[in-house]
C-alpha cells in the first residue's frame, strides 16, 4: 500500500538541499541523502542514509539504516488543474449549450496560496518500511516550509497549515513510531548507495 502528500510551490532548487538536511537533523537523527540528488532529474526512489540518536526501542541504537520514499516533480497551474476537474460534456450537453460546471480545486483560501505555485513535489511512501513515513512527512513539512508551499494529503483531503507544520509532523511520527513493537519492525540497514 503506498499514500501521497503533495507539496506545491513557485520553484525548487538544488540550494534547498543542504537546508533541507539541516533541518532533518534537528529530529533526533543524523541524516545524508544520497550525493547525487538533485531536485532537476529526480524521478522515483529517493534514499537516505540515517540513525537515530534517540530511539525507542535497542534494536535500533547505534544501526545506520536506510529509508526514504518514492518523489515526482511535476509543472503545476491551478487554472489547468481546475479544468481537468470538470466533467466532460456528452454530444447532447453540448447542443443544449450547457455549460461546464467550475469545481473548486481546494477552499478558496488554499486556491488563493496555489496560484503563484508552479510545481508540485509528490512524495510516495510504502507502509512496508518502518520509516518511510518519518522520512516522506518530515521532507514534505521542510519543504513547505522553506518554499513557503502548500501541502496537502489528498486520500483525505487534507490542507495543512504552515504554521509549526514541521513541528507537528514530527510529533505524529513519534506518536507512530511508539506504537512499533519490535517484532513490528520492518527496516533496512545502510551498506552502500
Amino acid at each position: 500500500m503506498s499514500l501521497d502528500i503533495n507539496v506545491y510551490c513557485r520553484q525548487l532548487s538544488d540550494d534547498l538541499i543542504p537546508k533541507i538536511v539541516k533541518r532533518l537533523n534537528d529530529y533526533e537523527m543524523v541524516v545524508e541523502v544520497h550525493p547525487e540528488f538533485s531536485f532537476s532529474d529526480q524521478t522515483g526512489f529517493l534514499p537516505f542514509k540515517f540513525r537515530l540518536t534517540n530511539p525507542h526501542l535497542d534494536i535500533l541504537k547505534d544501526k545506520e539504516l536506510k529509508s526514504g520514499f518514492e518523489l515526482y516533480i511535476d509543472d503545476f497551474d491551478l487554472q489547468t488543474a481546475k479544468e481537468n476537474l470538470k466533467p466532460k460534456l456528452g454530444f447532447i450537453d453540448k447542443l443544449l449549450g450547457k455549460k461546464q460546471p467550475d469545481i473548486p480545486f481546494a477552499s478558496e483560501d488554499i486556491e488563493k496560496r496555489l496560484k503563484d505555485c508552479k510545481k508540485v513535489v509528490t512524495f510516495v511512501w510504502h507502509t512496508g518500511d518502518s520509516f518511510d513515513l518519518r522520512f516522506a512527512s518530515l521532507t514534505s513539512a521542510i519543504l513547505t516550509e522553506l518554499t513557503n508551499g502548500v501541502c496537502t494529503y489528498p486520500a483525505d483531503d487534507i490542507w495543512y497549515d504552515n504554521k509549526n507544520i514541521v513541528d507537528e509532523a514530527f510529533k505524529e511520527i513519534k506518536e507512530y513510531e511508539k506504537t512499533l513493537k519490535e517484532k513490528d519492525l520492518d527496516f533496512m540497514t545502510f551498506d552502500q548507495w
